[in-house]
């Protein structure tokens, strides 16, 4: 059996096109919102460095603020492909960070999100997917689509489940910190 197990210093955030225009088209789009702005603040708050995506903002608008102000500083990474991975440049800072687990948050997931993680898994990245912060227009694309990486390797989980795994401890100096986020 292969467990796999999130460790802060191989760990690397990947936000995906959480934009002005796509984001308010998603079911659900305000809990989605809510759930990837606790992530981002809790992995940043963990030091986890991020990657952000977006899929020609020229015509869907930047990332929006809440999670904007949730990663902290990013510079966006501006797709046409639906695969970050197949953006040179996304490849690059992925390859540069040195980083082989990613965790990915975005939109939608049966398209960007979902080939994304195929990519990256084809390409030796273990990734974990917090449900709760990816979301589809329709929810049983999403659903579909969940149960499609699951069955790649990709772990399905949560938010929640990834902080306090990253955490480890009530000891941990974040602890209260990534209390606070998550309550």
């Amino acid at each position: 059996m292969n467990i796999k197990r999130i460790k802060r210093e191989d760990a690397v955030l990947t936000a995906i096109d959480f934009q002005e225009k796509l984001l308010p088209a998603m079911f659900e789009a305000a809990d989605v919102e809510a759930s990837a702005c606790k992530l981002a603040e809790g992995l940043k708050v963990l030091g986890i460095p991020n990657l952000v995506t977006t899929q020609y903002a020229k015509g869907l608008g930047l990332t929006v603020v809440p999670v904007a102000d949730a990663l902290g500083e990013f510079e966006p990474i501006d797709k046409s492909s639906f695969s970050a991975w197949n953006n040179e440049e996304y490849r690059t800072a992925l390859e540069n960070s040195g980083r082989k687990t990613v965790i990915i948050m975005g939109i939608e997931t049966h398209i960007c999100v979902e080939q994304t993680a195929l990519d990256l898994m084809e390409n030796g990245y273990t990734v974990f997917i917090p449900a709760d912060c990816v979301q589809s227009r329709d929810p049983k694309n999403r659903e579909l689509s969940l149960r499609r990486m699951e069955a790649a390797g990709a772990v399905i989980t949560c938010a929640e489940s990834i902080l306090y795994e990253l955490l480890g401890s009530s000891k941990a100096a974040e602890f209260k910190a990534i209390s606070a986020i998550v309550k």
